[in-house]
């Protein structure tokens, strides 16, 4: 069947049509044909009661033609006796017929009979071939079908033409789609289109404003992003040209510091740039994930960082605690967590990851002892590139804008708040278990 819905609406409705019409034609056709017999029988009826007797045909008085044969009807009015046999111009009807209607069958014919007693042991008969009645009653109620047929095919070609106005607005939804900016979509018009079409039309605009935001969002991103490399990329020059004009090994060296320094910085807002690029692009399917394992690759990633700054780099776990996920996304996220708590914990600090199971949600904690963040920034810090002002860390404002994309895509969420017994952060991530063996 064709996937177009006005084909579907088109041939359903005529096909719909054609059948309401040949049952209705048919039903039409059989009771026009009944009514006419019945019409032929209350005929008869009548005839039989206004016929006055000196017209009756009987065996005393033949005629050569009786002038009681309608020749277009073949009508025949006759009295019944039993005195002598019938004249060949009457028919040869039974005597013993009852009062009534009869069909009765006359020389291999058959006739419909009406009977009416007038005085013992008379009768009168009035007659009519099955065959005439038959036709007349047949081109009666073809007559009554014709004009149903002849609007079959009207009410096909207008059940058409209700089909394309109906769509109509489809198609002019569609062309305002068309005509729309692809980098700046705007909602399409809801105030002209059917009721049955208006809760997808709603959600289409809620698909079209999530685009919009999405696209803001992405070229914000490409902006800042811009903005982000090329301030690193100045500094790299300015620091490359100050090498060029150093006079000696020594000072060489030791302009070459803050050169390894700005280069690690830059690969670092690199590799950031790319997993959130990954993150967002990351379509793989999910699976069971021991966020205890993650968390262990996770310490043996970052511990040469704690180790350089003389912390006390801890894992606390409970076992294994199963979400559903994908290894690489929720590496990434326990890492950037774990990554911005080694670089704003001061030296000799202490940053402790918890992997545990609440109820029905799996948590994962990292406890720092930095400086923590405000409360007025604490959903600021979410926002891509951006840093806490006066902070001493050169990090690239990307971290928490990972684990937040990767904590909505996962289903979990994330919290950040301040410790309770000392200065420090504590960043919370919760999400559903699951059971696995």
């Amino acid at each position: 069947m064709t996937r177009s819905l006005q084909g579907r609406l088109s041939i359903g409705l005529s096909m719909a049509i054609v059948c309401m019409g040949l049952l209705a034609g048919l039903a039409a056709f059989w009771l026009a044909f009944d009514e006419a017999q019945e019409y032929q029988d209350a005929s008869l009826r009548q005839i039989a009661v206004l016929i006055p007797p000196e017209h009756w045909p009987t065996v005393e008085k033949p005629v050569a033609t009786p002038p009681d044969v309608d020749p277009d009807a073949r009508i025949v009015v006759q009295a019944l006796t039993t005195s002598q046999p019938l004249t060949a111009a009457l028919l040869r009807l039974p005597m013993h017929l009852s009062s009534g209607f009869h069909t009765v069958n006359v020389g291999g014919q058959n006739w419909r009979v009406f009977v009416r007693p007038v005085a013992p042991g008379k009768k009168l008969a009035v007659a009519q071939s099955t065959d005439v009645r038959s036709d007349a009653a047949f081109a009666s109620a073809l007559r009554t079908l014709l004009p149903l047929l002849l609007l079959v095919p009207l009410l096909i070609v207008f059940a058409r033409y209700l089909v394309l106005r109906s769509l109509a607005p489809v198609h002019a939804l569609a062309q305002a789609a068309d005509a729309q900016n692809a980098e700046y979509p705007e909602p399409l018009p809801t105030s002209e289109v059917p009721e049955e079409i208006a809760p997808f039309l709603r959600a289409i605009n809620r698909l079209l404003e999530r685009v919009r935001l999405l696209m803001t969002q992405q070229r914000r991103f490409v902006a800042d992003a811009a903005h982000e490399l090329r301030t690193p990329l100045t500094a790299l020059s300015l620091q490359a040209q100050n090498l060029e004009r150093a006079e000696s090994l020594a000072e060489c060296k030791q302009r070459l510091l803050p050169l390894k320094s700005g280069l690690e910085r830059s690969r670092h807002l690199l590799d950031q740039l790319l997993s959130l690029a990954r993150q967002q692009a990351a379509v793989a399917a999910h699976q069971p994930v021991d966020l205890a394992a993650i968390a262990r690759l996770v310490v043996e990633d970052l511990y040469p960082l704690a180790e350089q700054k003389n912390l006390d780099f801890g894992l606390e776990l409970q076992g294994a605690v199963w979400v559903e996920g994908t290894e690489a996304a929720l590496h990434s996220l326990i890492r950037n967590a774990v990554d911005n708590a080694l670089r704003y914990s001061p030296e000799n600090g202490e940053v402790t990851i918890r992997i545990r199971s609440d109820s029905e949600e799996g948590v994962v904690e990292v406890i720092d002892s930095g400086p923590g963040i405000p409360p007025e920034e604490s959903h600021r810090v979410f926002d891509a590139f951006y840093r806490l002002p006066d902070s001493a860390e050169g990090g690239s404002g990307l971290g928490l804008t990972i684990a937040r994309h990767i904590a909505d895509r996962l289903g979990g969420r994330i919290t950040l708040s301040s410790r309770s017994d000392r200065q420090g952060l504590v960043f919370m991530y919760r999400q559903r278990l699951i059971t696995f063996p």
